[in-house]
């Protein structure tokens, strides 16, 4: 029962950053936003998420996990329903900004829970791998269910929060373990300021370079501050007392690399669901319904993947499947992009394709989970299974941000041009996914990944 409680609120934070997808039409129409600022709707929850859950996972330790939990579940449904009551393009951002914000406290806390709950050994790590496969499926749900929820009103996406929210600050006080505060010292400032402005002006660059152009000034003086904050971040971490990132992560070569692999999973997790919402509603003109019903096969392909690929572990090894499924979407990706277009049969030229794309998505979200935590030592799997659940949000991130502006989406615009500009993004999409490959390949001459956490975590798949 306690594991039910916290699987349904990392269902629920996870779900956020896409349910919105299918809404987004419905949203620019209702509240009137530019077709760039639509894209922080997402970015904004996305990046608020992943940029503060470090900091979340500190204060867990240092103030009790179920409080914190609890606390930033309180802020969480607040925020939702700030979200429904939105009546202006930044005031939905400003809820959401805070929505990311009582996520980023509520995710690290109820991973801490569960390695509270479950013994050291293979019964953790099932449910570690079962916590984590779950974040990946979230991610693909969100379309259809806000799809449904949608055709009431696209108030409702958010609405949807407040019962779940409410149950379980009713259950959870009673169900939940108290979690000892077990960590000393301060929190790194420095380090959240830097790491969170970093990535802010990296993302705004990406936004403001579509419209105003990669070489202007602006943009390139947004770059160089994200470029001058993120290396001070850096090094900050090597020094503080009290790094948000801890020091013993970053000897594991696997652990740094295979994050870095993550942010381009998380870059086509989100980025292409975008893509592919906004094809099915501005380009082929369905309801949010039927779009959301049109993606029912993508979710299925996803789940499948999430659930076979870890079979591959034993013979590939975690490192090498995702690789592999990366190389995947890859396919998946090409063939979509060359087939894609307003007036041909969805089912080749959209539908077949984003399967195959959706399966190998689904394989590397928990892929990924297993490379960034295997071989880490018990007392800092909880700071590696937050830099995960990091690192694949940010790049959700920078793939909505530059799949958006790949797309460049105009309304006044043909519905052939709309669909060359979804082709053009998902040419883009095709290369984070090389990009992935590549980084892993820098992994080549490292040890072997551990390999009975890679059996474990197939088993915690195969029974999710």
């Amino acid at each position: 029962m306690v594991f039910s409680v916290l699987a349904v609120t990392q269902f629920m934070v996870v779900l956020d950053a896409s349910i919105v997808y299918v809404g987004l039409p419905s949203i620019q129409r209702d509240l009137g936003f530019s077709q760039s600022g639509l894209a922080w709707v997402m970015d904004a929850y996305i990046l608020a998420f992943g940029g503060v859950m470090m900091l979340g996972g500190r204060m867990a330790d240092l103030l009790g996990r179920r409080r914190v939990l609890l606390a930033g579940l309180v802020w969480f449904g607040l925020a939702s329903l700030a979200c429904a009551l939105s009546i202006e393009p930044w005031q939905l951002i400003a809820a959401r900004t805070a929505q990311g914000l009582g996520a980023a406290f509520v995710a690290p806390a109820a991973l801490a829970l569960v390695t509270d709950t479950f013994p050291e050994g293979r019964t953790r790590f099932r449910a570690l791998g079962i916590f984590g496969s779950i974040g990946g499926f979230a991610g693909a749900a969100g379309t259809l269910i806000g799809g449904l929820l949608i055709t009431i009103s696209w108030q409702w996406a958010f609405l949807v929060n407040v019962p779940i929210v409410f149950a379980i600050l009713v259950i959870g006080p009673k169900m939940l373990p108290a979690g000892r505060p077990d960590a000393t010292g301060g929190v790194d400032l420095v380090g959240i300021t830097t790491g969170i402005g970093g990535l802010c002006l990296l993302l705004l660059g990406i936004l403001r370079g579509g419209v105003q152009g990669w070489g202007s000034l602006p943009v390139l003086l947004e770059f160089a501050g994200a470029v001058v904050l993120l290396g001070a971040f850096v090094f900050r971490q090597a020094t503080a007392k009290a790094p948000l990132v801890p020091r013993a992560l970053v000897a594991i070569r696997r652990v740094m690399v295979g994050n870095v692999a993550n942010v381009f999973a998380g870059a086509l997790l989100f980025g292409v669901y975008l893509v592919l919402t906004l094809f099915l509603q501005v380009v082929r003109g369905y309801t949010p319904l039927q779009a959301a019903l049109w993606t029912l096969p993508v979710s299925a392909s996803l789940f499948l993947g999430s659930n076979l690929v870890p079979r591959l572990f034993d013979r590939l090894t975690p490192r090498g499947a995702l690789a592999a499924v990366l190389g995947l979407q890859g396919v998946g990706l090409v063939w979509w992009a060359l087939s894609l277009a307003s007036d041909r049969l969805l089912l080749t030229s959209f539908l077949l394709p984003a399967m195959v794309w959706g399966f190998g998505c689904g394989g590397a979200i928990v892929a990924a989970f297993v490379v960034c935590t295997s071989g880490v030592r018990g007392q800092e799997m909880g700071a590696a299974s937050g830099l995960v659940s990091t690192t694949l949000q940010v790049g959700g991130a920078l793939g909505v941000a530059v799949l958006t502006t790949l797309s460049e989406l105009d309304d006044g615009a043909g519905v052939s041009a709309r669909a060359d500009g979804q082709s053009v993004a998902l040419w883009g999409a095709a290369a984070f996914a090389a990009g992935g490959v590549v980084v892993l390949l820098l992994l080549h001459r490292d040890a072997p990944a551990v390999e009975p956490v890679a059996s474990q975590a197939d088993q915690a798949a195969t029974q999710s």
